[in-house]
């Protein structure tokens, strides 16, 4: 097993901890009762565009925490049993929030959030390693 660098250990504290702060951000915003609108910083942008962009930017910042030893399979595995539930168990939280409804509409553009952040990673995943691989040599 090849040993961390300090670098690696930075980068790994450094995305736990932005997943962390990333992650509380969005159960607030997501439980606040009156939550602000792009529309009022000028961005026309629909609710299920939003959702999208949050799990979209939740899955790519697990792809960045989980580890991948096991393989690219697991890891995506990983990720998936982690973010899916979470999406749905958000979406069915806001129900307790008096202002906020539970939307299945709203889960799903969750879930195509995570897909495309999957997929994102699955495409760039093989471009990485090859790069590195080759500035291994340079």
């Amino acid at each position: 097993m090849p040993q961390l660098s300090r670098v690696s250990i930075f980068g790994i504290r450094l995305a736990t901890c932005v997943l962390v702060v990333y992650w509380i951000a969005l159960f607030t915003g997501t439980h606040m009762p009156h939550p602000p609108s792009p529309a009022a910083v000028g961005i026309k942008a629909s609710d299920k565009v939003q959702h999208f962009t949050a799990f979209f930017g939740l899955a790519t910042l697990l792809y960045w925490v989980v580890p991948g030893r096991r393989g690219p399979l697991r890891k995506v595995l990983v990720v998936l049993a982690i973010a899916v539930p979470y999406a749905a168990f958000d979406e069915w939280s806001q129900g307790f929030v008096s202002t906020r409804t539970v939307d299945f509409r709203d889960f799903i553009a969750n879930c195509l959030g995570i897909l495309a952040a999957t997929l994102l990673y699955l495409v760039l995943r093989p471009i990485v390693h090859r790069w590195r691989s080759r500035s291994d040599f340079d």
